[in-house]
């Protein structure tokens, strides 16, 4: 064999050896999900307050569009759902779906921080509880749980824009106050968004210790 063969052969097992290795589940540390589980919840909220703030309504003006349940008797959540281009978002008191055509589609609860992925990334109209939602699909192979993956960092990295923007908008004594209403605050009003950025990039992989350091910075009158 010729040294340049010899190189060529060393090089490819190089590429195949740094080849990043595909996450076959959510792999959640249990402090992780704990944090995310309060994080959302305490989101959930502050959006349930954006609808009826001094301001008008936050989520409208944002470009939702509020959907309720049509039977008069229903104890159905109602919905507001934003089709942004690829992006579509839909938000109930129950929890959230994020989809993108490319990814598919996510949905969380409100309670318990696990997430469930469709192949879809668009939810047709009418769902008002999460009975009504469409069957889900694990996602099966490196393909797919790379899709789902990126979707959860996504809608992650979305709801910290949202944040960052509203504080920019109305103002960061606003939010201070729907999480001081909130019996369970978090994290303090200007980093909640950290919080959420770091979510989606993480951290936690390489140093869960210091992303727990780090999370201390955030929390609520901390």
């Amino acid at each position: 064999m010729s040294r340049s063969a010899t190189i060529d052969s060393s090089a490819a097992g190089a590429v195949t050896q740094c080849q990043p290795q595909v996450r076959h589940g959510w792999c959640y540390p249990r402090p992780v999900q704990r944090f995310a589980e309060k994080l959302l919840n305490q989101q959930l909220w502050c959006w349930g307050r954006d609808v009826i703030s001094s301001h008008g309504n936050l989520l409208m003006d944002r470009g939702f569009e509020r959907h309720r349940e049509k039977r008069s008797d229903s104890k159905g959540s109602t919905s507001y759902r934003l089709d942004d281009g690829e992006r579509h978002v839909a938000l109930w008191g129950f929890g959230i779906f994020y989809g993108e055509r490319e990814l598919g589609g996510m949905f969380i609860r409100r309670f318990g921080f696990s997430p469930v992925w469709f192949v879809s990334g668009v939810l047709k109209l009418g769902i008002h509880s999460p009975q009504k939602l469409p069957t889900s699909s694990r996602p099966k192979g490196s393909e797919e749980w790379t899709r789902a993956h990126e979707l959860s960092s996504r809608m992650m990295e979305w709801i910290a824009d949202y944040e960052s923007e509203l504080l920019e908008s109305v103002g960061l004594e606003y939010r201070q106050q729907c999480i001081a209403d909130w019996l369970r605050p978090l994290t303090s009003a200007d980093c909640t968004a950290d919080a959420w950025r770091s979510l989606a990039a993480r951290g936690w992989d390489d140093d869960l210790d210091q992303w727990k350091m780090e999370s201390s910075r955030w929390l609520h009158g901390g």
